[in-house]
């Protein structure tokens, strides 16, 4: 999976399109079937062959939309919300992989993404998550992955690096 520069654009562009063609089909589907007053027994077959494909296209639209992790870019900074990680298994075979529920901005909804495992961000992971036990926030940045910065490889030439986030003043008193 390849990280990118801001996904935040983009997101779930391709699924958006997906569900307006489902939609749109759909809509000219039944406009001409009311317009069409004669339809013969090939057109009833075609249209019942047509609609298993509309059908299969609305459901890959929606599945950005019920929640599930995205394979959009992560983006290039975001607060770290929780993360699960499911370790790789051989004899059940588990590829393995790593759930992360991220916030892009401090405005926006939280998001799902879905990582590669690899023992190196498991172990970044886990450091993050101890601290954030500790009420510590903490920040993800992407690198690139020919950058000096530490931090795990993630795939697409990118690295995933934890941050303790600057601790927030509060505002003076009146």
């Amino acid at each position: 999976m390849q990280c990118g520069e801001d996904p935040v654009n983009n997101l779930m562009n391709h699924y958006l399109i997906l569900l307006t063609i489902s939609y749109s089909l759909l809509f000219l589907l039944l406009v001409w079937m009311w317009f069409n007053k004669k339809l013969s027994v090939k057109g009833k077959i075609a249209l019942s062959l047509l609609l298993p494909f509309l059908y299969y296209f609305h459901w890959h639209g929606l599945q950005e939309s019920k929640g599930w992790p995205s394979d959009q870019h992560l983006p290039s900074q975001f607060e770290l919300i929780s993360a699960d990680v499911v370790e790789p298994n051989q004899l059940k075979e588990v590829l393995g992989n790593i759930h992360l529920w991220v916030r892009p901005n401090e405005n926006e909804s939280p998001r799902a993404y879905v990582l590669p495992y690899t023992r190196a961000l498991h172990s970044n992971l886990h450091k993050a998550k101890t601290a954030m036990s500790h009420g510590r926030t903490q920040i993800g940045l992407l690198f690139d992955g020919s950058s000096r910065e530490r931090g795990a490889n993630i795939g697409g030439g990118m690295k995933l690096q934890f941050r303790n986030a600057p601790r927030r003043r509060l505002p003076p008193k009146k």
